[in-house]
């Protein structure tokens, strides 16, 4: 079935440009959770007593990313000042640091209990990454001079686009039924190869995930923040990468006989059949469109 977009409204509440340096905004008087980037590709909650911060994430590729961060005083401590760090982390674990418009490695809210600041760094590749595994997003309650009584980090993770650049690695290989790689691959196999082979994923378990069925029963199983965790999509709001599942177009019976990759602008990049092997099709036709069970995401996040 098609699923239908519920559009979110984007910001209700007026915003003030005060500086914009290095490709970041910051914008002052808006609450810290308030609506920033419309259709993320992700999101996470970072606090400490005192301290809050928001971070939304629009992964554009497997090595670059938008990110909108916010951070809120929420103490009631005089002259105690959140500090946000947020930095780019690779797959060979190298970590490269966000430089706020101060040119710091690190932000710091002095305005007192109350109030928020918000930025945005867009397209960012950091030193030239060439996977840009996670995001580590950390908060403390007080600066170094000021005392530090709370520290708290989380990771965000871009499983999805560099599973989808993985996937496109093999195009136009083979298609056989059951195979998994590094020749042939059916549906299933060329996606699960393609997210097994990240560095540092949590790899799946063929022996309980193999088939797209299973691939999906895992997703609507696997909804809640974690590690690896999948996020159900509205195929409007479908970005690169996102998992589409699909009931077998011969025999309605079966609920779940096809995954692909969206590759955007209404195609898939899948294997397909033993005629289209790897590649990339429309989807856009009512055959498509009607056979279509859900659209996922898969997530991750995780504390240090």
């Amino acid at each position: 079935m098609q699923l239908k977009r519920v559009r979110r409204s984007i910001a209700t509440l007026a915003m003030t440009l005060v500086t914009a340096l290095s490709g970041a905004l910051l914008v002052a008087a808006t609450p810290a959770h308030a609506a920033g980037l419309d259709n993320p590709s992700g999101t996470l909650t970072v606090e400490c007593p005192g301290a809050s911060a928001f971070v939304q994430v629009d992964w554009l590729g497997p090595n670059r990313v938008t990110v909108r961060w916010s951070v809120e005083d929420t103490g009631t401590k005089a002259n105690i000042s959140p500090v946000l760090r947020i930095t780019a982390v690779g797959s060979n674990k190298v970590d490269t640091p966000m430089i706020f418009p101060s040119g710091d490695t690190y932000y710091v809210l002095r305005s007192g209990n109350g109030t928020s600041e918000v930025g945005l760094k867009t397209d960012w590749n950091p030193g030239n990454i060439a996977d840009l595994h996670h995001l580590k997003v950390k908060v403390q309650n007080g600066t170094t001079d000021q005392g530090t009584s709370c520290t708290e980090s989380r990771n965000i993770f871009n499983w999805t686009r560099i599973a989808y650049n993985n996937a496109l690695s093999q195009e136009k290989k083979g298609y056989e039924l059951g195979e998994m790689g590094p020749d042939l691959y059916d549906c299933s196999g060329l996606t699960l190869t393609s997210y097994n082979a990240i560095p540092l994923f949590p790899d799946f378990d063929f022996s309980k995930v193999r088939t797209a069925d299973s691939i999906y029963n895992w997703a609507e199983s696997h909804t809640s923040p974690a590690k690896v965790y999948a996020k159900r999509v509205d195929r409007a709001d479908a970005k690169v990468g996102d998992l589409f599942f699909y009931k077998d177009f011969a025999d309605n019976g079966r609920l779940v006989d096809h995954v692909g990759f969206y590759a955007g602008s209404n195609t898939l990049y899948d294997a397909l059949n033993p005629e289209a092997g790897i590649g990339t099709h429309p989807i856009a036709s009512a055959t498509w469109i009607n056979n279509l069970v859900e659209v996922y995401r898969i997530l991750g996040v995780s504390t240090d």
